[in-house]
């Protein structure tokens, strides 16, 4: 049953003139000849006049030479792409990396509205030019259609997503739609002629397509373990098995072969490595087993009554998308290819396919973080990274403060949480002043306990992994705090270089060598937490520019990176994508100093636990040893506090108690204190 296969990619208002747009036919047009047709052009030069007026009039920022070539470079870049897909040209996805803070989106809503611009003024004489915007959010595809019609003052783009879907006769009446990154994966990847309504306008077929950030789930991964089969099987009733047989033997046939592996995996101590499955469904003839009518037929099943005994519209919901998605899942791992992977005690098959049209029209990637981002060596020929000039930004009026230490992973932070976030917080309130504004990124299963503090800075904000690239939340803050680091796994490492290169024989799984990489699974998941944190220190305010050298307001970025080799290469992707930013050591203990214990059972155990339940206060020692029982350990109890290092004061030093002696001789007094919690 299980094989190689080959990576198969899915794939009106009244017109009035806006006071800023004033240009003639033959001013806003660069005409190109394209199977004997004409297309109306913006002209490079004149977008980046007009990125200038905008950047320096309407931001407020500063402008320079660098960034003014840079915005050349992105209209040449957009006017390349649109050209190559009028000629009908399978060209790789063009890859621009404009630094953080040089205008990249605003720099796409312009251009959308200057080619909106030109399409009008070159009417009946040049061929009109449509787009598509892909961002990520709902509401940034709402606020960046608003900006391009604000640019171009008057309605010529649409924002089409699940919250305010358009009709296909509004949709082609606009010069460019926005939707979001999953309404693009969707549509690329969805039955029925969905791609077809987003491509297609008045104008013709759409030219040129911009992805503001990369995309986050360019790789579509299927996961399946014999409990999900099982689910699912619960649910068919005999006569829905009666009418779809071989779906139910295809799924049992898979549950079979999970539990043969799983006991395999267990008998020999370890995960069993490749067991390639060869697609039973051959591309090009009509499945063998098509889970489509099943799929639809579950559809209609009460989960909640079967599963829970009850009537609850949330668990029918919940149950149908988890047995839909298992479906889905075993589609592909039968019209795919996949392995069996072990991670922690769950046994799973797995698959993955590239989840882009890589035929989409004139693909141009905005993405800052492109030089570190593994995916797109990954895409080798069929991307394009676009040279960007240097001096564009100058970073350093921002000191990054390096800590190091072990464990900043997401299981290793959720269980050490509670212990090192007041750490985290009482360093930082020692070391900034309370005017500042402090943006900390964390893992989300720690987000609510971070909530709980409210340290004395005019601005504290808590951003999680997965909900901070791109958002302008914080970009008027200036300090960012990375506390805790957004590991990959191995399965994610498997799925990525799969869906992008294709097959791999059994042995890439004991010497995963690619290219000049000795280990490309480690590099990929290190240059992936280099993406994410390059993200997240963007939030900040270092993206805004205050001189004609590219600098930024003075900012501090905190992070703890890791001991390894790891932590070393993610601090030179920072460095290399930040340039001028200063580094400095910085002297914080995630975990704090080693304290040592008292021996269980010792009169030494029974003063720290007696303090620790006492409220702030002094004790004296006479009342010590009497609560206690200490009359004859009294004076070798007290040698022991009289020594810092000693394992008896250093666990009291822990819980906030400290000892004290006050006067002289026979008439001295010592005693404890314990001090209020910070």
């Amino acid at each position: 049953m299980f094989l190689k296969a080959v990576v198969t990619p899915k794939g009106v208002l009244t017109p009035t003139r806006h006071p800023n747009i004033n240009l003639k036919v033959n001013e806003m047009q660069t005409p190109i000849g394209l199977h004997g047709h004409r297309y109306a052009l913006v002209p490079p030069q004149e977008f980046s006049t007009r990125m200038k007026d905008h950047w320096i009039n309407k931001h407020g920022l500063c402008s320079s030479k660098p960034l003014e070539r840079l915005w050349t470079i992105m209209a040449e870049t957009f006017n390349g792409a649109i050209a190559e897909a009028a000629d009908g040209v399978s060209a790789p996805w063009r890859i621009l990396q404009p630094p953080t803070g040089s205008g990249k989106t605003t720099g796409a809503c312009l251009f959308a509205a200057m080619q909106a611009e030109c399409n009008r003024a070159s009417e009946g004489v040049l061929e009109p030019v449509g787009s598509i915007i892909v961002t990520r959010l709902i509401d940034d595809a709402d606020s960046l259609a608003a900006a391009i019609n604000e640019h171009a003052g008057r309605a010529v783009a649409i924002a089409h997503h699940s919250d305010d879907r358009k009709r296909e006769d509004t949709l082609i009446e606009h010069d460019t739609i926005v939707i979001t990154h999953q309404a693009y994966l969707n549509a690329s990847a969805g039955e029925g002629d969905r791609w077809q309504r987003l491509t297609a306008w008045k104008g013709g077929k759409r030219l040129l397509t911009v992805v503001d950030e990369a995309l986050a789930n360019v790789v579509e991964s299927a996961k399946v373990t014999s409990d999900d089969v099982a689910q699912v099987l619960r649910y068919v009733s005999a006569e829905m098995e009666s009418d779809h047989l071989t779906e139910c033997v295809g799924l049992r046939l898979l549950k079979w072969k999970l539990d043969a592996l799983a006991s395999a995996s267990k008998a020999s101590g370890g995960s069993a490595k490749g067991l390639w499955a060869e697609a039973i469904n051959e591309a090009g003839l009509p499945p063998l087993v098509n889970f489509t009518g099943l799929r639809k037929a579950l559809k209609g099943v009460s989960f909640d009554k079967l599963g829970a005994m009850m009537e609850d519209s949330g668990t029918r919901l919940r149950i149908g998308r988890k047995v839909d998605e298992t479906l889905k899942h075993a589609q592909a791992l039968y019209d795919q290819w996949a392995y069996y992977a072990k991670t922690g005690d769950e046994h799973a098959m797995h698959s993955s396919a590239l989840a882009v049209p890589c035929d989409a029209p004139g693909p141009v990637v905005l993405d800052a973080t492109a030089r570190a981002d593994f995916l797109w060596d990954l895409f080798e020929d069929r991307a394009l990274r676009v040279p960007t000039p240097s001096h564009v930004r100058d970073y350093s009026n921002v000191t990054l403060h390096v800590a190091r230490a072990s464990g900043v992973g997401k299981r290793n932070m959720r269980e050490n949480f509670r212990k090192r976030f007041p750490r985290l917080i009482a360093d930082l309130e020692g070391r900034l002043s309370p005017e500042r504004s402090v943006f900390v990124c964390l893992h989300k299963d720690n987000r609510p306990l971070a909530l709980d503090y409210a340290p004395p800075f005019t601005h504290f904000s808590i951003g999680h992994w997965g909900k901070v690239d791109g958002s302008n939340a914080w970009k008027d803050y200036d300090t960012a705090v990375i506390f805790g680091l957004p590991y990959r796994d191995q399965v994610w490492s498997n799925d990525t270089f799969f869906a992008l290169q294709g097959f791999q024989e059994d042995e890439w799984f004991n010497d995963p060598q690619w290219k000049h990489h000795r280990d490309v699974r480690r590099v990929m998941r290190q240059r992936q937490l280099s993406v994410s944190i390059i993200q997240a220190i963007g939030r900040i305010r270092l993206r805004r520019v205050v001189d004609e050298n590219g600098r930024c307001p003075p900012a501090d970025v905190f992070i703890v990176l890791p001991k390894d080799q790891d932590g070393d290469e993610v601090l030179q992707d920072i460095l290399a994508d930040l340039p001028g930013l200063r580094v400095a050591d910085w002297d914080f203990a995630m975990d704090g100093p080693k304290v040592r214990k008292p021996r269980k059972g010792s009169s030494h155990e029974a003063v720290v636990a007696y303090m620790e339940q006492r409220l702030p206060g002094t004790v004296s020692m006479s009342k010590l040893a009497s609560d206690l029982g200490l009359d004859g350990k009294r004076e070798k109890v007290r040698e022991q506090l009289s020594k810092p290092s000693s394992a008896l004061s250093e666990a009291l030093s822990a819980i906030g108690v400290e000892y004290r002696v006050e006067g002289r001789g026979r008439g001295a007094k010592s005693f404890l204190v314990k001090h209020e919690a910070a």
